[in-house]
């Protein structure tokens, strides 16, 4: 057993004190692990017993040394090294596709947590938010309906009363107090015919109308549009003048006596009741007009904050969408990051423990098994009596080498992983 412990003992002062070659070295070596192999077994006459206590000596004699084998370690684990280190900067990418992810998605949810501030806020303070808005326009605008809707059933009742007043009415047969504002014009308009009931019906809206293009004349800031905005005032002031006139005229036929002159506009001019019915369409017409101008600006105002309110809701839903898409990648990332961190740590048990190089051992074995051997064959005459231990000791052979996971010759080296981690 001695000269087994001996050969490491050679080894050392071999590398130590001569710069041999490592071929030069194992080759030593394989000689004198051949001598003690066949020394040991012709001490012992080749007992299967003995045999097997050498070769676990044999083995643990060996690991221990390459365990505490500073250069061999550092030469068996280098590619471990290696691979820990690829591994490590892998992980930073990762830590660092991380961080960038997590920076986005703080960042979009500071976006959305703005946009419902501001979808908040720009009820109370739209001014803040839209351009050319009025402060409270959802109260100015019902304030300016409320206002329009009566004016707008005056011009429907004074337009449909004056157009048949104008048009249709016989004033041989009406009294003069009705010749203006007649509470049944549009009855009598339906018995005169459907068609004078439609005229009746829909000449306030020509007027409506015509107080639209107004409105939407106005919305280009353009001497053209003045022009035509102007044109329109002009056009509905000759039609009531021209209401006004045919019910002054018939009001005149019905009062003139054979010395009367004829009918004529200065006749008209001098008559109060003639510019009574003009101002009595036309001024309420541009009053109405300008109503409807103003409650269609405060109902463009709260069209715009509208607008602005979903412009925001529709950026939420997208930014939600993106950060359920950054987030999946995010943890793809910290999946990645904690398989990278496993392998990281697996690397570094094998780094803190020891790699044993079995090949290498396989080699030394080989040559004390045929030291072994050779000493039995050499010994023993008898035949069976040989062949019976020589059986016997493959028997022991391959239990320990089993025993150990020894068996495949293809491993480089069997890792010994720390167990403090």
């Amino acid at each position: 057993m001695g000269v087994i412990k001996k050969i490491f003992t050679i080894k050392k002062e071999e590398f130590n004190t001569v710069k041999t070659s490592e071929k030069e070295v194992v080759k030593k070596l394989r000689l004198t692990f051949f001598e003690s192999g066949y020394g040991s077994s012709k001490q012992s006459s080749g007992n299967s017993k003995v045999f097997r206590a050498c070769l676990n000596d044999l083995y643990m004699d060996y690991k221990t040394e390459c365990a505490e084998n500073v250069e061999l370690q550092k030469k068996l684990k280098e590619p471990h090294v290696q691979e820990k280190g690829r591994i490590g900067i892998e992980l930073k990418k990762r830590q660092t596709a991380k961080g960038l992810f997590e920076e986005e998605i703080k960042k979009e949810e500071d976006k959305i947590e703005k946009y419902k501030h501001e979808i908040v806020d720009v009820k109370q303070d739209p001014e803040k938010y839209v351009e050319d808005v009025d402060k409270k326009p959802r109260a100015q605008f019902y304030l300016g309906l409320a206002v329009l809707i009566p004016i707008t059933f005056y011009l429907l009742v004074f337009y449909m009363s004056a157009s048949f007043s104008a048009f249709f009415k016989n004033f041989e047969e009406a009294e003069l107090s009705a010749a203006i504002f007649d509470g049944n014009s549009l009855s009598k308009s339906i018995e005169h015919g459907w068609l004078e009931a439609v005229f009746i019906i829909t000449i306030p809206f020509a007027f409506m109308g015509l107080g639209y293009l107004i409105h939407m004349f106005q919305k280009h800031k353009n001497w053209l549009s003045h022009v035509k905005v102007g044109a329109l005032f002009i056009i509905t002031f000759i039609f009531d003048a021209i209401l006004a006139y045919q019910i002054e005229m018939k009001i005149y036929d019905f009062n003139k006596t054979p010395d009367s002159p004829e009918f004529n506009l200065s006749i008209a001019f001098n008559k109060v009741e003639f510019w009574g019915i003009i101002f009595a369409g036309f001024v309420v017409y541009i009053i109405w007009g300008l109503v409807f101008d103003f409650i269609m600006k405060e109902y463009d105002n709260i069209d715009k904050i509208k607008a602005f309110i979903r412009a925001k809701r529709e950026a939420i839903v997208n930014l939600d969408k993106l950060i359920s898409k950054v987030v999946d990648k995010l943890n793809e990332v910290k999946k990645g990051i904690s398989e990278k961190e496993g392998k990281i740590a697996e690397m570094q048990r094998t780094i803190d423990g020891f790699v044993f190089p079995n090949k290498r051992y396989l080699t030394y074995h080989a040559e004390y098994v045929k030291g072994w051997y050779l000493s039995i064959a050499d010994n023993y005459i008898e035949l069976d009596k040989k062949n019976k231990v020589l059986s016997t000791c493959e028997v022991v052979e391959k239990d320990h080498l089993t025993k150990y996971d020894l068996n495949d010759e293809h491993t480089e080296g069997i890792i010994y992983k720390s167990q403090l981690n």
